[in-house]
């Protein structure tokens, strides 16, 4: 592994993770208990996926830039954190309704960039 494409490889996880997250308590939220899994409805859950998932967007975008030069990666990143923090912040401040649901939308779009991103990198790499 290329040292530019580990932030993408863990934050492509990292987002993915904060999406099933907020996916099972917004709407399986009486089944985690069930799965032995009740621990990750608790506050402290939520703000640990969203800082790696922010944090790991944040590293994504330098590396990523700096190895393939590509600004639309940077604007998806920027723009998956941007609906991340609204949809966290909307949730956690009971700011409006649905910040869950656009939580999932910002985690969803750091995957598909992080996806993409590797997916530049690694067509810069090929003869």
């Amino acid at each position: 592994m290329r040292s530019s494409q580990w932030p993408d490889r863990f934050g492509g996880l990292a987002s993915a993770a904060c999406a099933v997250h907020c996916v099972l308590l917004a709407f399986l939220p009486s089944v985690l208990p069930l799965l032995g899994l009740g621990f990750l409805a608790d506050e402290t859950y939520e703000w640990v996926f969203f800082v790696a998932a922010v944090s790991m967007a944040a590293l994504a975008a330098v590396f990523g830039y700096r190895a393939h030069r590509t600004p639309w990666v940077v604007a998806g990143l920027a723009l998956g954190t941007l609906v991340l923090v609204t949809g966290r912040l909307g949730e956690a401040l009971a700011l409006f309704e649905g910040g869950a649901v656009v939580s999932i939308a910002g985690g969803a779009m750091l995957c598909a960039t992080h996806i993409a991103s590797l997916a530049r990198g690694r067509a810069m790499q090929a003869p």
